[in-house]
């Protein structure tokens, strides 16, 4: 069976390496991007069957605007946001824009293996 494939975009290094390490351990090919930029592209190449976006990536482009590109370009894969913004309206702009799930940091690990493994079981 082929493993699946998660993408993590990420502009913090070690969350990132952190959550790459955590899902590689639990048989995921897992794939990271820093920037919205390399993102994008790594989503559009790659068809991995999820994403972990977070919404704020420094300078590059913003989670949402990737979320917005990648939904215009009819990408199959679920997009989980990740984000320290803990807004009702932020997370219901990103729903509508066809997120599938919405978590803000801090999370429980545990919380988001379950809300992953619930995305790539449907």
């Amino acid at each position: 069976m082929e493993k699946k494939r998660i993408l993590i975009v990420e502009d913090e290094l070690e969350a990132a390496d952190y959550l790459k390490e955590y899902f590689n351990g639990r048989g995921f090919e897992v794939m990271t991007a820093a920037t919205g930029e390399e993102g994008l592209n790594l989503l559009i190449s790659q068809n991995p069957s999820l994403v972990l976006l977070d919404i704020r990536l420094g300078e590059s482009l913003s989670g949402m605007e990737v979320l917005r590109r990648a939904k215009a370009r009819n990408t199959k894969a679920d997009i989980i946001m990740l984000t320290a913004v803990e807004d009702r309206n932020v997370a219901e702009l990103a729903r509508g824009l066809g997120a599938s799930s919405y978590l803000t940091k801090p999370f429980v690990l545990r919380d988001l293996e379950e809300i992953v493994l619930s995305h790539l079981k449907a």
